[in-house]
């Protein structure tokens, strides 16, 4: 499904450092969930990730140096009839952490090449350019 696909993504993304008077728990990443299959994320060096239970709340994600959090995506919900729910995430500023660094994170979004059928409905191709046309990306 994704071998040598050219969806696939690498993103860097980077969270500047607070200035001391952020309100903890505010978000700094609206709650979401990724459109693409899966979702490989190296620990971020500074915590503020969390992800939703089944019942409704939220918890932090540890950013343990090595750990690698594994995101299941919208189009391997769509693939699996909803099995393999998509899993929601956000980030916060975090309490007890050193303010002045910036957090970086580095997710490898995990796309299916473009002609994969994901379901009766979809293949991977017209998922994407569903999902990014309701967004207002394209």
């Amino acid at each position: 499904m994704i071998a040598q696909s050219e969806k696939t993504l690498l993103r860097i993304l980077h969270y500047p450092p607070m200035k001391g008077d952020e309100e903890m728990g505010a978000i700094r990443a609206a709650a979401h969930e990724d459109i693409n299959l899966i979702t490989l994320l190296p620990a971020a060096n500074e915590p503020g990730l969390q992800v939703k239970t089944k019942a409704g709340e939220w918890i932090d994600v540890p950013s343990d140096f090595g750990s690698i959090i594994i995101n299941i995506g919208d189009m391997l919900q769509e693939a699996s009839g909803g099995y393999f729910p998509s899993t929601s995430h956000r980030v916060i500023n975090p309490e007890g952490t050193d303010k002045t660094k910036s957090r970086i994170s580095l997710p490898l979004f995990l796309h299916p090449n473009p002609e994969v059928v994901l379901s009766e409905r979809y293949t991977a191709d017209s998922y994407l350019m569903e999902r990014l046309r309701e967004l207002g990306v394209i």
